[in-house]
């Protein structure tokens, strides 16, 4: 299920600013990836290696260790972590694997993150955003202290932001291209059928039968599913607080999204 736009439409004059904002942060970022490895669908050099383990999320690191002895198949290797571990939790929101990382991440972010951001305003969403973040990361380590392997992506935020929609647009259609072997066709699917589609197949399914394989397969699923749920809880606390918007439609006359 590859998503192509909602028909979700903004209030006349709104300008997603901060969405489109992230969106070219992370562009910039991944091009400075690619002068710093010299490559450019995957990154997998000594540079690129140097670089997630600096400014990546690394389990071990954010959870106290000092050094890391890993061997990933060439022989036994001790890395010294970085002095301020910490703030790898942020950096890591922003930096990607390789193109095909950051193409789908910036998608979703793109098509989803837009409506989220009319809904909160511009600076709690930015503030939102990274939490959502955070919190996905944080997760994520939760789910392995003593793993070694960097973390990096938008992922865990872009699935907050999924989870907040999943609740505030629940009857939002997406414009899906679906492939099912021969099959293909163009579907129109609401928003609370897909994001939990989304959410199952893609997520829950690889993680537990991966035998909870965190960032199994290279994809740190658990921090797909904390960024998700941080997500729904959320929007459900924003749709608790704002309850005139979701009893009496929009202020701008647009078909009901609720």
């Amino acid at each position: 299920m590859f998503p192509l736009r909602d028909e979700n439409p903004h209030p006349p004059g709104f300008k997603p600013r901060v969405t489109q904002a992230l969106i070219v942060i992370n562009i910039v970022v991944f091009f400075i990836e690619v002068v710093i490895t010299g490559q450019f669908f995957d990154f997998t050099n000594q540079n690129a290696f140097n670089l997630f383990y600096n400014w990546g999320a690394v389990p071990s690191c954010i959870t106290g260790g000092s050094v890391l002895n890993i061997d990933f198949g060439a022989g036994p290797l001790r890395v010294s972590c970085p002095d301020v571990p910490y703030i790898s939790l942020l950096s890591s929101i922003f930096l990607h694997g390789g193109l095909m990382h950051l193409g789908g991440n910036m998608l979703f972010l793109w098509i989803f993150g837009d409506n989220i951001e009319q809904k909160f305003g511009k600076a709690k969403y930015l503030g939102i955003y990274l939490m959502w973040g955070v919190l996905a990361g944080l997760i994520h380590i939760y789910g392995d202290t003593n793993s070694a392997i960097p973390a990096v992506g938008a992922s865990g935020a872009i699935s907050g932001i999924l989870g907040a929609y999943l609740v505030i647009f629940p009857r939002a259609r997406i414009q899906t291209f679906m492939m099912m072997g021969f099959f293909w066709r163009m579907m129109r699917i609401q928003a609370k059928w897909f994001l939990p589609f989304w959410l199952v197949f893609q997520n829950l399914l690889p993680f537990f039968i991966g035998g909870f394989g965190v960032a199994g397969g290279g994809v740190a699923y658990l921090a797909h599913i904390g960024g998700f749920v941080v997500g729904l809880a959320t929007g459900y606390l924003y749709k608790k607080t704002h309850g005139s918007e979701f009893t009496y439609g929009t202020r701008y006359g647009y078909r009901p999204d609720y």
